[in-house]
């Protein structure tokens, strides 16, 4: 019975959403106006012995009539594509460049341009999968009709908003470009699917609109706040094998120079095309260095109701990669998903901007599974200088993980992420209310 009502409920809403969407482009503001007060005026124009204003509609309906046939012809013969920068970051707008080309030979003017995204429908089995934020906190009604959820998917699917922009006068067989500003919700892809372009008849009360394609993606990265200065002096740590240690473990290869055998020299580092061409015993030699290496762990896990919780422990990830990746220092961020990942960034690795962009499309798990990150993360325990850890819930595991760190010497930093009401953090993590971020962190920064 439940999967028959979710059935009905998400075709009903399919319809109303292609007719919304058909509507928006068909309609202009007066448009809009025009439709309200035909509605007003046959009903309160029904008793026509009583009351003129039946004529008043007969004026409007005639207008109505006249602005629809003229809207009837496509004004095709435009085509258009966009040059998009390489990524953008959540909720800061980015502008781009679109080129919108004349293929006929007449003057085209009056014309509007409007990008489209693609899968703007949300699927039957995210519907019925998935959950609204706060969505148990919603009354039975809402809760049955599922509107709420509805519209939070459809934002979800278009991520994205571009507003409508008006396209210069475009000569003959030429083009012009049009300045578009986007402005992104959330992290991840933004998919673009193509144009529409509009054309309003010569009573601005409808347009005419056909759609182009031109797909596209357009990455966006984390949002980041204003984080403060976190203290994580650590001390230089002694990585054999130099900075190749950063993305394995045991000795490196990476190389320095050649020389002859010594006695006591491991036969694992001979190098075997100089023993073809000499016939002596050549050894590469490695470099061992000291350099401060910080951890970066993400909690992934989170529970059902938790998406805003784990969306700002991501952009509060991203915050602190964008202040501790530098040229001096090196930084492991370490998550878990179906596996546990593990990348390595600074002194000529991956620069911060890849590791956001690994941050964009992180996802989160409906399974606690950070033993396999507190593992992985413990190898490097001799290594480590300081670690910040963001948790997006705090049990029994995590607390002993955060106390296994502070007992190996490692300066740490811990946050949780969650409503303040239900958190109960210990002294030393600092808690970090979703709804008010900046706030939460700027008093963790003026905790000693």
């Amino acid at each position: 019975m439940e999967k028959a009502s979710t059935k009905f409920l998400y075709r009903a809403y399919v319809h109303f959403a292609r007719y919304g969407f058909w509507k928006k482009n068909k309609f202009s503001m007066a448009g809009n106006f025009l439709i309200y007060a035909l509605i007003l005026t046959a009903c309160l124009g029904l008793d026509t012995f009583r009351s003129m204003v039946y004529q008043l509609f007969s004026l409007l309906f005639s207008v109505f009539v006249v602005s629809a046939i003229l809207s009837f012809r496509s004004p095709k013969g435009l085509l258009a594509k966009r040059i998009l920068p390489e990524y953008c970051t959540a909720g800061t707008p980015v502008s781009y460049t679109i080129l919108v080309e004349n293929r006929t030979s007449r003057l085209k003017k009056g014309f509007e341009i409007q990008e489209r995204f693609s899968n703007a429908i949300p699927s039957l089995q995210a519907f019925d999968n998935a959950r609204e934020p706060h969505e148990h906190l919603r009354n039975p009604w809402d809760r049955r009709l599922k509107v709420q959820r509805w519209q939070w998917l459809v934002r979800q699917k278009k991520n994205a908003i571009v507003p409508r922009r008006p396209v210069p006068d475009i000569p003959p067989e030429s083009r012009v470009a049009v300045q578009a500003k986007l402005t992104p919700l959330n992290r991840g892809y933004i998919y673009l699917k193509g144009f529409t372009i509009f054309k309003k008849e010569p009573l601005e009360f409808m347009r005419a609109f056909y759609h182009t394609t031109s797909e596209a993606r357009l990455l966006v990265l984390p949002k980041r706040y204003n984080v403060p200065e976190i203290n994580l002096p650590g001390s230089r740590k002694h990585h054999r094998g130099g900075i190749a240690l950063t993305s394995k473990i045991g000795n490196s290869d990476e190389f320095i120079s050649l020389r002859e055998y010594r006695p006591g020299d491991p036969m694992r580092l001979i190098h075997w095309k100089s023993l073809a061409k000499t016939g002596k015993l050549i050894i590469r030699e490695n470099r061992d260095e000291h350099f401060v290496r910080h951890a970066l762990i993400l909690d992934t896990h989170a529970p059902e109701g938790a998406t805003q919780e784990f969306e700002t422990a991501v952009s509060l990830a991203a915050s602190y990669v964008s202040n501790l990746v530098t040229g001096e220092s090196l930084l492991d961020l370490f998550f878990a998903g179906n596996r546990v990942y593990h990348y390595a960034s600074g002194r000529g690795l991956l620069g911060n901007t890849k590791v956001l962009e690994i941050l964009a499309l992180i996802q989160p798990t409906k399974e606690n599974a950070f033993a396999p990150v507190s593992q992985a993360v413990l190898k490097y325990k001799q290594l480590l200088s300081g670690c910040i850890l963001i948790f997006t819930c705090l049990d029994k595991e995590r607390l002993d993980f955060l106390n296994s760190l502070k007992a190996a010497g490692i300066t740490t930093a811990a946050f949780l992420v969650a409503d303040p009401i239900a958190a109960n953090p210990s002294g030393s993590v600092h808690p970090v209310d979703p709804n008010n971020v900046e706030t939460s962190l700027n008093k963790a920064g003026q905790t000693p």
